[in-house]
C-alpha cells in the first residue's frame, strides 16, 4: 500500500527515509525531516460538488466504487493540477453520466474527510442543471442514478455533499 497520505501517520521521510519530526498544531499538523529538510502539511485535497437541479428534484448517484460503496454521492471529483473548480466539475460530470452542465453557479466551500481514507478535503459546491436534450449514462463509477425530491434525499456519502445539498435543498442557496 502507499504511504498514507495523512501526515499525523508518517514516520520515515518519502525522500532520505530519516525520521520525521512532528510539528505544527492538531488543527493544522505537518511533517519536516532534519535531514534534507523535506516539509508537507495536511493540506486538504481539492474536490468538486454538483447540485444538479431540475424541476425542484436533485440528481444523486450511488458510487460503485469505494470509499462509501453503495451510498449516495453527487457529480463531481477531484481537481487536477491546474483545473479550475469549474472546470473540474464538467468534466467529472461529462466522464460521470455523460452529460454536460449548464447554469454552473457557485455555492460555497465545504470541509470534509474522504470517507475512511483520512483524506482531508475541501469540496467546491455549485448548483448547475443539465443540459438541454441531455440522457445520463453511467460510467463504472456509479452503479444507478435518480431525481430526488428534497423531503427524499438519503443520507449522503460525504459530509461536504450533506452539508452542500442541505443548504440549497433548504434554501440558503438557489440555482
Amino acid at each position: 500500500m502507499l504511504q498514507s497520505p495523512v501526515v499525523e501517520e508518517w514516520r520515515f521521510c518519502p525522500v532520505c527515509g530519516r525520521d520525521l519530526d512532528h510539528l505544527g498544531s492538531r488543527e493544522n499538523p505537518y511533517v519536516k525531516c532534519r535531514e534534507c529538510e523535506f516539509f508537507r502539511y495536511n493540506n486538504p485535497l481539492p474536490t468538486t460538488i454538483g447540485v444538479i437541479e431540475d424541476e425542484g428534484k436533485y440528481l444523486l448517484v450511488r458510487r460503485a466504487i469505494a470509499p462509501e460503496l453503495g451510498k449516495w454521492d453527487s457529480v463531481g471529483g477531484f481537481l487536477a493540477p491546474g483545473e479550475r473548480a469549474e472546470e473540474c466539475l464538467a468534466r467529472e460530470a461529462r466522464e460521470e453520466i455523460d452529460c454536460e452542465l449548464e447554469n454552473i453557479r457557485p455555492i460555497g466551500s465545504y470541509a470534509s474527510i474522504y470517507g475512511s481514507t483520512g483524506l482531508r478535503t475541501v469540496g467546491f459546491a455549485f448548483t448547475c442543471s443539465l443540459a438541454r436534450g441531455s440522457r445520463i449514462k453511467l460510467s463504472s463509477e456509479n452503479s444507478e442514478y435518480h431525481w430526488f425530491r428534497p423531503e427524499e434525499i438519503p443520507v449522503l456519502a460525504f459530509e461536504d455533499v450533506r452539508r452542500a445539498v442541505a443548504d440549497v435543498v433548504g434554501g440558503r442557496q438557489h440555482g
